[in-house]
């Protein structure tokens, strides 16, 4: 009996010990199934957020971080590897002239102001730069959503619109020698104008910023800057400092900025049509010339006749039936001067490196043909110059004439690798035009999108991914032409 209950206790025992001991293995293999489980989705989900590529989740990572699809923009064209450095050279100027506290770019270079024209440039490129792949995502996300920072609470002229002019360290209103001005010195609807056609731009090609640039433009209070079809700017009175509400804009110029409210919503049945009441022409070369008849004696403003507000329409706003005449014209008559004087010529508004710093290199203005002129009247002509962005413009509008080559060879070497493209070259032997500015090299770039993609707004409402601003409610031309 007690035998019975021994071997019957060693059998207990010996299923005991063999049972603890599967368990025990059981345990062991659970256990490094499990870390190396929880080892392997860790490594997976870093690979996630760290390449976005790969299978399962991966994928399903990448799907969800992937912007929309653009192809609605068309098939884009590639650009060759000349045009690239250019790109880069152009780039360079805002590689050095940016503001992380504002989000803002230096106008001129290393001169920390600018105003809404200049921040349009500077938006055309940044946009360009992140095509191109000159920066990526994160830089190109930091530097956008910084500069919706600031321009949704940058102080307002009169509570009204942007001030003429900025300090881009600290975003607050200056004028014109980039002192502080609390109450401003001014609004101009020509570079609002500038601005929001690249807020377009933007939301059209990256639909995400759509909502921040629309929010942008409804701040302003635009009922004393646009009206009866045409355009008007602000500028305090120098001895009373009262606000003075005058039109803005002349043939040229006034049709870019019309056209880009018209699209808005806005009645612009005057500002943004060529074939205006004001319109007359001259023969330059036997080429008719467009220009502005309103008398510069009574309205304080002269119709500079210049390459850049031609070119600007024909890229941003699209050529058409009304337009397409006046820029041939335009390209014309500036290759009928070279061929009748060996003169390289294109010319435009520019800064330059010398005294009085800021020239309207114009084919036509106050009654003469290739008048050099500051906006006072005072002319230049010994500091005429080859304008950059003039010559690369209509080399890229006209690729297949053979002025074209002589315009983008001349120019080819106007630049400090180091700093961006130079604004020009003085004709009559004087070497570069060393001043580098915002609005020469967001125009090299803007150019070179214009070639990868075509026009833009046009390319734009194809993809129904126009701004719709919430300010007023929308007229068309033909409907304010009846009323």
């Amino acid at each position: 009996m007690n035998n019975n209950k021994i071997k019957t206790g060693l059998a207990w025992l010996a299923g005991l010990l063999l049972a603890s001991i599967i368990i025990f293995f059981i345990s062991q293999g659970a256990t490094s199934t499990s870390t190396a489980s929880a080892s392997k989705d860790s490594t997976n989900l870093l690979q996630m957020f760290k390449s976005g590529a790969g299978a399962g989740r991966n994928d399903t990572f990448c799907a969800l971080t992937t912007g929309p699809s653009n192809s609605c923009l068309g098939t884009p064209q590639a650009l060759c590897s000349t045009d690239l450095d250019m790109a880069k050279i152009a780039w360079k100027y805002f590689e050095n002239n940016y503001n992380p506290s504002t989000g803002l770019y230096n106008a001129a270079d290393k001169y920390p102001s600018t105003t809404m024209w200049d921040t349009g440039s500077a938006l055309a490129a940044t946009i360009a730069a992140r095509d191109f792949d000159l920066i990526d995502d994160k830089t190109f996300d930091e530097r956008i959503r910084a500069m919706f920072k600031t321009l949704n609470s940058m102080e307002l002229f009169n509570k009204e619109a942007p001030n003429k002019v900025y300090n881009t360290i600290k975003g607050e209103m200056v004028d014109y020698r980039n002192q502080p001005s609390p109450d401003g010195i001014g609004v101009s609807a020509l570079d609002l104008a500038r601005m929001v056609s690249w807020l377009n731009t933007l939301g059209c090609m990256h639909p995400k910023y759509a909502y921040p640039a629309k929010k942008s433009i409804e701040r302003w209070d635009m009922k004393r800057l646009i009206k009866d079809g045409q355009m008007f700017g602000f500028y305090r009175d120098p001895a009373t400092k009262n606000i003075v509400v005058a039109q803005e804009g002349r043939l040229g110029y006034e049709q870019y900025a019309g056209k880009i409210f018209r699209q808005l919503g806005y009645d612009q049945h005057v500002a943004a049509t060529y074939n205006n009441e004001f319109r007359t022409s001259i023969n330059i070369y036997d080429v008719p010339i467009a220009y502005d008849k309103r008398d510069p004696r009574d309205l304080g403003a002269y119709n500079y006749v210049v390459t850049e507000s031609y070119v600007m329409d024909a890229i941003e706003n699209g050529i058409d039936d009304e337009n397409r005449s006046l820029l041939n014209n335009i390209y014309n008559v500036q290759k009928h001067r070279w061929e009748d004087t060996g003169i390289v010529t294109a010319v435009s508004e520019d800064n330059i490196d010398q005294k009085p710093y800021f020239l309207y290199n114009t084919i036509f203005t106050a009654g003469l043909p290739w008048n050099t002129t500051t906006d006072k009247g005072v002319r230049y002509d010994n500091l005429k110059t080859t304008s950059v962005k003039a010559a690369l413009s209509l080399a890229l509008l006209y690729p297949n004439d053979p002025y074209s080559k002589e315009l983008a060879y001349t120019v080819s070497s106007a630049y400090d690798p180091d700093r961006g493209w130079y604004s020009g070259i003085y004709e009559s032997g004087g070497g570069y035009n060393k001043a580098i500015t915002a609005n020469t090299n967001g125009i090299v770039l803007s150019m070179l999108l214009y070639k990868k993609y075509g026009e833009f707004h046009p390319m734009c409402k194809k993809c129904q991914r126009e701004i719709k601003a919430d300010i007023i409610p929308a007229k068309t031309c033909d409907v304010c032409a009846t009323q």
